[in-house]
């Protein structure tokens, strides 16, 4: 029998340790099926469940109604995943993952056939990631939930704060819409384990957040620290009205016991305290409105603090931040006003405005504060009409005259799943999943209109007068219905075949609506030629007129999808008519109502994945857009687009400076990578153009993971997004506007070899010492090894730990095969695949094996490594991972071995380049420099020690170097020299031009320093 909550809840605060094991064994499938559903990594969502329930244990004092302890989890789980998204913003596993060692004894444990009985299933889980992809979001969190957290409609129902009905509702829709698939995914869902040692790791997490007990009791008395407590917060001149701010516990029994905290943190006597306003955010001091004046977020002034040693007038004295391509956080609600501001909520409950064509995103207020911590949403509606903003929470509509710094409860509203809401004079109309509801006395009393309507609704419009619901019909699927006297009616379609639609909008005079085949059809008719229609009216929908633009069918598919399938969003603004790809990044537009099209191909969207998921217009020239690579605008029509994201500090590495000829002069661009894209800046950083790959790869829409310059020209290296197994380089279009494939160039491709991997014997651990010994012999077996080999390429050592790896050990070994450097050096190609490197030459057929490869045991430690290299002509330099330094002066052809040669003793090697005729390696020792590859030399500070740099720069044959937590130096005469003392931030990438410093940080975004 399952505990009750609010029992276990009592015992946890009762100190019952156990009674916080059965809460964590009854919970965590739950938190790591939501934890797997938004990050979608396996593994990771097991450490987000743990940092989940740690919080829990930490916090639980501070829930009031432990009635509502699921939807509190709820919150928790979805904020630490909202948190790992903006640390990380990459789609990796992280190397703690792996064990340790990868000694055979570790593979051959009994914990190795437990791990490989949980999931031999990697590839399972991608194929029902992609065919839960097919659903709406809603809908694959309750299919997630449902399966894999084993979660009952009722528990569904108060974990994510949506009604029971609702529930039903959705998992029945998804069902319906995979019904060929819906039994593997069940069974897949209903297999995958999450680790058995997950309750035993979050219980020792806790013991250790735990004081060492004292042998006797407390000197003061509680109640005697709580009145102390109490008198001193008198004496600060508080006052006793002030008293019920404080955090009152939740009581089971007593009616007036009480408690008090102790927190550390600092006592400010001069407080401004703001009267309570019942139903009201904000003030003229509203949270997220601070009083101390915005700087430009282009050029923030760091003033550089000057120390002893450093030279005052061999640089200026400030750095100087530029703005950053960074990722926003998701977005739930976009709304463009008749003042020409935009507004949206975040999935923080934050909400931002800016003018159309503002410079930054000001934060008004935080909506959380209708919230309790107990509490979520699924959407919050926001709708303006005559300068007053609405938006509806937990079933209360509230409005805001002042731009959203304060809101004022209208009243309450039907208790329904709100998902639209329109506002026109004293009417409001709000759209439910099940139903539609008006108010003609601005929310006093409210009158159901569901007549003829038959579907779930997604979302409502009030164009020209008159209401049209999108409704929703399958897999990217939608129906259209129009309000007609006192009922729906489905809009009628010109063509029989066409049942549903894609997308719709419409301005004052035309209504438009792209219009699409059953999904069912595409899937059973292979030749129809066409798949989708654009059309237009100007009678409200009574009669519609083809427009769609000729030779623009096969633009907007994906993988997920057939690739003629329009994965696109609609958006029309006055004369301007915008089809915007979903993934893409290509954007069809129409300047004169649709009558002639353009195709713009190289618009500035990043293509990939969930791009663009919804847009809106300003005026026939301004438009904003926004999905799963952040928020962009354009002000020339659809045109152009930039990004344009409220948290523009985030993620940005591998800095790279590219000149367009050999002469230094200002035509030369700054490049960058964050996430999977690649980012161009020719003003210093201030604002940033995304270069995409063009398709080129086998599979899919290709994802850059590297980048570096070469004789003037930018490289990348690129994946397949959907299949990274596929592996090539692509180069910067002579437009410099696109990344395009190198012609000719042979791709890497292991998919037969994941393919092998993945039908590898499933041994269950009920089989004992057989089983570990069929593993063995399994990871012995030379035939099997062959049999790897012959599927694709790579290194000896890497073929024989994947036969014997288990399942976390075989992701990791996989994935960090294909994570291998490159470099280019004229038409010389060099890259590292699956721990061997290979040359490339025009005229090849296929890459050359240059003999290096890793030779020993991939330990945990060796996998956080990267090989690392350097050419320069016919020169070559690998610095493996075991400590070795090789060398090539004929392409990679013969290697001598200069380990022996070093001036010191080497683990690690950080960075090789070349700057002019010598090279320079930074290791863990120090830093050597050569001009012949035959005679090193450490370079030493004046104090004749060996600095270890993390990061080299070169400009021309001038170095720099940067120190952690020590500063930026420059090689003066063969000496370290340091020019700069204080970084604001560590920093992850570093490069030069001219007297210009360019880094990267782990949290400040990109810097640069002007040398004098």
């Amino acid at each position: 029998m399952k505990n009750d909550d609010i029992e276990l809840i009592q015992r946890i605060l009762s100190e019952d340790e156990s009674a916080f094991a059965e809460l964590v064994n009854k919970y965590q499938k739950q938190v790591h099926a939501l934890a797997w559903r938004k990050i979608g990594d396996f593994h990771i969502a097991e450490e987000i469940t743990q940092d989940t329930f740690l919080k829990v244990y930490q916090r639980l004092h501070t829930l009031k109604d432990p009635n509502l302890f699921s939807g509190w989890l709820y919150v928790i789980t979805a904020n630490l995943c909202a948190s790992w998204y903006r640390k990380k913003r990459l789609q990796t596993q992280p190397l703690e993952d792996i064990e340790d060692t990868m000694s055979e004894t570790d593979v051959y444990s009994e914990h190795v056939a437990e791990e490989r009985t949980k999931t031999d299933a990697e590839t399972q889980r991608e194929v029902v990631k992609k065919l839960l992809a097919k659903l709406k979001e809603s809908e694959r969190t309750v299919m997630t939930l449902h399966y894999l957290g084993e979660m009952t409609v009722e528990e569904i129902s108060k974990f994510i704060g949506v009604s029971a009905g609702t529930i039903k509702s959705r998992l029945q829709r998804a069902r319906n819409r995979l019904q060929k698939e819906e039994t593997m995914i069940r069974e897949a869902l209903e297999h995958f384990q999450i680790s058995p040692n997950l309750t035993t790791n979050i219980l020792q997490e806790i013991s250790r957040l735990k004081p060492t007990p004292s042998s006797s009791k407390p000197l003061i008395p509680w109640t005697v620290v709580a009145s102390t407590a109490v008198l001193i917060v008198l004496m600060l001149g508080i006052g006793n009205q002030h008293l019920a701010r404080f955090q009152r516990p939740y009581s089971f029994d007593a009616q007036t016991e009480m408690s008090v905290e102790l927190v550390e943190a600092p006592i400010v006597q001069d407080m401004v305290v703001v009267p309570e306003v019942r139903n009201q955010i904000g003030s003229n001091n509203a949270v997220g409105k601070s009083d101390t004046p915005r700087p430009n977020p282009d050029e923030v002034l760091l003033a550089a603090v000057d120390t002893e040693g450093t030279d005052k007038g061999s640089v200026s004295e400030e750095w100087i931040a530029g703005n950053v391509p960074g990722i926003s956080d998701n977005v739930r609600t976009v709304l463009a006003t008749t003042d020409r501001n935009i507004y949206l909520i975040d999935y923080n409950e934050n909400l931002y405005k800016s003018a159309f064509d503002g410079t930054e995103w000001e934060q008004v207020s935080n909506l959380r504060t209708f919230l309790s911590d107990d509490r979520w949403v699924d959407k919050i509606p926001l709708a303006e009409f005559n300068d007053t903003l609405y938006i509806v929470i937990l079933n209360e509509i509230f409005a805001s005259t002042d731009g959203g710094e304060t809101w004022n409860s209208v009243g309450e509203c039907p208790k329904a799943d709100i998902v639209d809401l329109a506002v026109k004079d004293e009417t409001f109309f709000l759209a439910a999943e099940h139903g539609v509801f008006i108010s003609k006395d601005s929310g006093e009393t409210w009158e159901a209109i569901n007549n003829g309507l038959k579907e779930a609704v997604i979302s409502l419009d009030l164009i020209q007068d008159t209401l049209f619901l999108s409704t929703d019909t399958g897999i990217y699927s939608t129906g259209l219905y129009r309000f007609v006297v006192d009922r729906w009616e489905p809009v009628e379609f010109p063509v029989a075949d066409i049942t549903h639609i894609r997308s719709f909008a419409g301005t004052d005079d035309i209504l438009y609506m792209m219009a699409v085949l059953d999904l069912g059809d595409l899937w059973n008719d292979n030749n129809i030629s066409q798949y989708w229609w654009l059309y237009r009216s100007t009678d409200k929908g009574n009669s519609w007129t083809e427009i769609t633009p000729k030779n623009a069918h096969s633009i907007f598919g994906n993988q997920l999808s057939f690739e003629n399938e329009p994965l696109a969003s609609l958006v029309v603004k006055k004369n301007t008519v915008l089809i915007i790809g979903w993934d893409t990044g290509s954007v069809i537009r129409s300047s004169d109502t649709g009558n002639t099209w353009t195709h713009v191909t190289s618009t500035g969207i990043s293509v990939i994945p969930g791009s663009v998921q919804d847009a809106v217009g300003i005026n026939d020239s301004t438009f904003y857009i926004y999905g799963e690579s952040g928020i962009y605008r354009t002000f020339d029509g659809g045109i152009s687009w930039s990004r344009y994201n409220t948290e523009p500090k985030s993620g940005l590495n591998n800095l790279t400076f590219v000149n367009r000829g050999k002469e230094k002069n200002t035509s030369g661009s700054l490049y960058a990578m964050t996430r999977e894209e690649v980012f161009k800046s020719t003003d210093k950083g201030k604002s940033w153009h995304v270069v995409n790959p063009e398709k080129g790869l086998k599979i899919g829409i290709p994802t850059s993971s590297r980048i570096v310059e070469s004789g003037g020209t930018l490289y990348a290296k690129c994946k397949s997004t959907f299949e990274p197994q596929i592996v090539t380089l692509y180069r910067l279009s002579d437009t410099r506007k696109t990344l395009i494939p190198i012609q000719g160039m042979p791709v890497f491709d292991s998919r037969n070899l994941w393919e092998l991997l993945n039908k590898q014997e499933t041994i269950s651990p009920h089989e004992g010492i057989a089983a570990i010994a069929k593993m063995f012999a399994k990871g012995s077996d030379k035939s099997y090894i062959e049999e790897l080999q012959k599927s694709s390429v790579g290194a000896t050592q890497f073929f024989k730990q994947l036969a014997m790896a288990h399942h976390g050990q075989l992701t990791m070994i996989r994935r960090r095969g294909l994570h291998g450097m490159f470099a280019v050096s004229g038409n010389i190609f060099y890259m590292e695949y699956n721990f061997k490197l290979f040359r490339w030459e025009p005229g090849d057929t296929e890459w050359y094996d240059t003999g290096q490869e890793e030779t020993v045991m991939f330990t945990r430690d060796l996998l956080k490594k990267d090989l690392k290299l350097a050419v320069s002509g016919n020169t070559v330099y690998v610095g493996k991972r075991d400590g070795k330094l090789m060398a090539s002066f004929d392409k990679g052809t013969n290697w001598i071995d200069f380990t022996s040669a070093l001036p010191f003793p080497v683990n690690d090697y950080k960075q090789i380049l070349f700057a002019g005729t010598t090279v320079y390696i930074a290791t863990d020792a120090g830093v050597v420099r050569s001009e012949n590859g035959k005679n090193w030399h450490a370079i030493s500070d004046p104090d004749g020690i060996n600095p270890t740099m993390e990061h080299l720069a070169a400009d021309d044959t001038r170095l720099y170097g940067y120190i952690k937590d020590t500063g930026i130096y420059r090689l003066e005469s063969g000496t370290w020299k340091q020019i700069i003392s204080e970084i604001p931030d560590d920093i992850t990438s570093m490069v030069v031009d001219g007297n210009t410093l360019y880094v990267s940080t782990e949290t400040q975004g990109m810097l640069h320093y002007t040398l004098e």
